[in-house]
């Protein structure tokens, strides 16, 4: 499961960049920020689940990245930049997509 999340989740971030970078010129630290929440989410739940860390500490450390995620898709400069620059094409997607995230992971 943690390897196709490693896989896939990241996809799904890298998303959000590249949709941005579509329409206007972004910060390649909106991509950086992204992947780390990412790997922040998903490294210590691995360690946990795997025995390397306290199952509790690596989910509470997995969540701090969901929230990190979280924060820069709606108060960050991946959601600034979307709000400014995209047209309501883009914002509708954006839109679409955040709330995937959000509500699809807060299911899982």
């Amino acid at each position: 499961r943690y390897i196709d999340w490693l896989l896939t989740v990241p996809l799904l971030m890298i998303e959000f960049y590249l949709i941005l970078a579509a329409i206007t010129k972004v910060s390649g630290g909106i991509f950086w920020r992204l992947l780390v929440g990412t790997l922040v989410m998903l490294v210590p739940g691995y360690m946990g689940e795997a025995g390397y860390m306290d199952v509790t500490v690596g989910f509470v450390i997995g969540l701090i990245g969901w929230a990190y995620i979280l924060y820069e898709i709606f108060a960050g400069e991946a959601s600034k930049v979307a709000a400014a620059q995209a047209s309501a094409a883009v914002k509708k997607a954006y839109a679409l997509m955040k709330w995937t995230v959000t509500l699809g992971w807060a299911i899982y």
